[in-house]
């Protein structure tokens, strides 16, 4: 298991929607219900909530640019030693055949993840190591690190690897029409 020492990235509209989310009772889209939310809040602390509020809003665009520098340095150590998940499932199209695939998240701006999985190969091409300890096994993990790594410094090189998260249809978000 890979431990990092680095922190989490910083998020402009999580800290944006934490201090906004009083004013507005609603916090990431969810509303607060005022019989189980209840904030009381003291002037002092409503002025700097409104000062952080105001502060939030004149450096958009340098926290905006911090937090993709951040994403992107996280993404750059993902690629140089990526935490692998291993999984056998079964084949959709062959239920007899069993597949082994690895799969790592890949952080993107705004707190998301994107997940990528990649295909090992068929249990069947394991027969020297037992059904239970396939996800264990050092054998494959070796092998899905080496094959991650690959696939995820050739898709970044080419750029087919996101920053940012996909845009969601119009009108999914409220949000959006507040700016």
């Amino acid at each position: 298991m890979k431990y990092s020492k680095f922190p989490k990235v910083l998020c402009y509209d999580d800290w944006f929607d934490l201090f906004d989310g009083i004013n507005n009772k609603e916090f990431k889209g969810i509303p607060f219900r005022t019989d189980i939310f209840y904030y009381p809040e003291t002037e002092e602390m409503k002025e700097k909530r409104v000062s952080i509020l105001d502060s939030l809003k004149k450096y958009k665009k340098e926290i905006i640019e911090i937090e993709e520098k951040m994403v992107q340095y996280l993404q750059l150590d993902i690629i140089r030693e990526p935490s692998i998940y291993i999984a056998v499932l079964k084949d959709t199209r062959n239920p007899e055949h069993e597949n082994i695939t690895a799969k790592t998240f890949w952080p993107l701006v705004g707190g998301g993840k994107k997940e990528i999985r990649i295909y090992i190969g068929r249990v069947s091409d394991y027969p020297h190591i037992k059904r239970s300890n396939l996800s264990s096994s050092d054998e494959i993990k070796n092998k899905a690190v080496l094959m991650m790594k690959k696939h995820l410094t050739e898709n970044y090189e080419l750029g087919r690897l996101p920053l940012h998260p996909r845009p969601l249809p119009s009108g999914v978000l409220k949000r959006n029409e507040k700016e």
